[in-house]
């Protein structure tokens, strides 16, 4: 298999796991950590082919706006009834897809498993999933990798150009997945460091361009929580010469900032609060 980069502790401990496999289990981590590739890699070790459940929308596989409905998960229930005389491994990818009643219905197929047949669910918010799915899997965390296992990656990638690999290990370092999205397509890696630069403006540009970013993100709630995480990094990045009350402020009230727009608060009114 390809080079796949995982922290070494990550990878110690599902060395361990795969030597005495648990029924089902759960990976988690921040988003772009690359929880395929750790299936990948879970799955060479076991040598066993995983087959995916993803959301769906009228009938089609939808990664944007798809969800896993009960109707999946029966359709999953009759496969693993048939004969398998390998191992099958189940990988429910975005599980926090799943409505109430597909989470029911998957509970009843974790207590009735197939013989031969382990689950993963990969989620970057498992407290979406039910209390009693929780319960009865293993949950592993996925380190982001090291500093150095990200610049190794950049190599790999032949991103040769100082400056551009400094704008991708702000943005992605430790995350694998999204360092290589970014760093092998130009539109997505431009659109993400426009982001970065209406930070530095959010945060210290006039009070017109500011208010002009309120209203530019004011649909956008996934993008203002971005520009909310990057303001705050830029901050950080400047306190690393030594503490500056002001600034430490500011990180919080970003942060609660991001909490309310997390929680489904005004973008516009929310972004333009931190301004006043």
């Amino acid at each position: 298999m390809s080079n796949v980069y995982i922290h070494p502790h990550t990878q110690q401990h599902l060395d361990s796991i795969v030597r005495d496999l648990p029924q089902s289990l759960v990976f988690t981590g921040p988003e772009g950590v690359g929880l395929s590739a750790i299936v990948a890699y879970v799955a060479d070790l076991m040598q066993a082919r995983p087959i995916y459940v993803l959301p769906e929308k009228d009938e089609k596989v939808d990664l944007e706006k798809g969800v896993i409905t009960v109707d999946v998960i029966r359709r999953l229930y009759g496969m693993t009834k048939t004969i398998e005389t390998g191992t099958r491994l189940v990988v429910i990818d975005y599980a926090e897809r799943m409505g109430v009643q597909a989470q029911n219905a998957f509970l009843k197929l974790l207590e009735e498993p197939g013989v031969n047949t382990y689950f993963i669910l990969l989620t970057h918010t498992p407290s979406k999933l039910l209390a009693t799915i929780r319960s009865r899997v293993q949950l592993v965390e996925v380190a982001p990798i090291t500093p150095e296992q990200s610049g190794q990656l950049l190599d790999e990638l032949q991103v040769t150009n100082a400056q551009k690999r400094a704008q991708l290990l702000f943005i992605a370092t430790g995350l694998p997945a999204q360092l290589t999205k970014l760093a092998t397509d130009e539109k997505v890696f431009e659109a993400r460091a426009q982001v970065i630069r209406d930070a530095r403006t959010y945060l210290q540009g006039r009070m017109y361009d500011r208010l002009k970013l309120a209203l530019q993100y004011k649909d956008d709630r996934q993008g203002a929580l971005i520009l909310l995480l990057d303001a705050m990094k830029l901050i950080q990045g400047s306190l690393k010469t030594g503490k500056n009350p002001e600034q430490v402020k500011k990180i919080t009230l970003l942060l609660k900032t991001h909490e309310r727009i997390e929680a489904n608060g005004n973008v516009r009114l929310q972004l333009a609060s931190v301004m006043l």
